[in-house]
């Protein structure tokens, strides 16, 4: 089965960012340090290998992550206050946030199945949901209804991680993930509530799912083979025919995959993804954040390349 391959762009870096990602991906790495001390060289290692880092290159976690997924903050701060990222006040926003993206990413390993729990993991695991729970407070007490705004976006996120059956429709699907984002797009929502209006507070949370989503269907586009043969719910079912959705089964899989192939499903996708990354390069030029508009506008897909 000849099926195209899509990837985004490449992403669009910016160098004054640099010092910003340093610290994120020390953060990150600190998670690690309150663990027991027994367990802190394997927890270290094990990072490194599940960042796809060697020892001797250096630590850089956020190589697993698409830039627009932390620079927010970054471009958030900069057209506002411009404060130094050594703030205490930040250094919680990048606690609660290196958090979050390493939460987000292991607990969907981890429920998949494709990384096995041990001992460490779980200690790992543990300590970053702490961290992540103790800034976000921590930080929110400084926000207009912080602490509640946290306990909303969590509490969301708790109630889709257990809903994984057929939604009715892939708006309903996608409408769910939105609220799977919500420990990790708390952070840009109480940034931009600290130095934006309420309204602009909830552009900047539209423009952050916008890119979620377009991540999202890439990602279950380029899993689809393997979510089939684990049988697994994704995006991708919505775009068979609603009477052939009960079939999203491995023995199924030959047709399914055919049946994707007629209708072209990597064109629908791709054009999908690219006017969800405009949506959102739309909202980030309104909040006068150029570079970040332009971040998201190198992510869009061109021509799909034959696998």
């Amino acid at each position: 089965m000849a099926m195209q391959r899509l990837d985004f762009g490449l992403s669009d870096n910016h160098g004054e960012a640099e010092e910003f990602c340093k610290l994120l991906n020390r953060s990150a790495l600190s998670i690690c340090y309150g663990l027991p001390i027994s367990l802190r060289t394997e927890a270290v290692l094990f990072l490194y290998k599940y960042s796809q880092n060697s020892v001797t290159e250096g630590f850089n976690f956020l190589r697993k992550y698409y830039s627009p997924s932390y620079s927010i903050l970054y471009w958030i701060n900069e057209s506002a206050h411009a404060l130094p990222w050594e703030n205490p006040w930040l250094t919680l926003l990048l606690e609660s946030h290196s958090s979050a993206l390493l939460l987000h990413s292991l607990d969907d390993h981890l429920t998949d199945g494709s990384l096995r729990a041990n001992h460490i993991i779980l200690q790992l695991r543990t300590e970053a949901w702490t961290r992540y729970a103790q800034s976000s407070k921590l930080f929110g007490r400084e926000v207009h209804d912080g602490v509640l705004i946290a306990e909303e976006f969590i509490d969301r996120y708790f109630k889709s991680i257990v809903d994984l059956g057929i939604a009715e429709s892939l708006e309903a699907h996608l409408s769910r993930f939105r609220s799977q984002m919500g420990i990790w797009s708390l952070q840009p929502y109480l940034l931009a509530r600290s130095f934006f209006s309420k309204d602009q507070a909830e552009h900047v949370r539209r423009m952050y799912e916008f890119f979620g989503v377009a991540w999202r269907l890439l990602d279950d586009y380029q899993d689809l083979s393997e979510d089939l043969e684990n049988e697994d719910i994704s995006s991708m079912i919505y775009f068979l025919p609603e009477d052939k959705r009960q079939d999203w089964k491995r023995d199924k899989k030959r047709e399914i995959l055919g049946l994707l192939e007629e209708i072209q499903l990597e064109r629908q996708i791709s054009d999908l993804i690219n006017s969800y990354l405009n949506e959102a390069s739309k909202l980030a030029e309104d909040l006068h954040l150029p570079k970040y508009a332009n971040s998201l506008l190198s992510l869009k897909i061109t021509e799909p390349s034959r696998a």
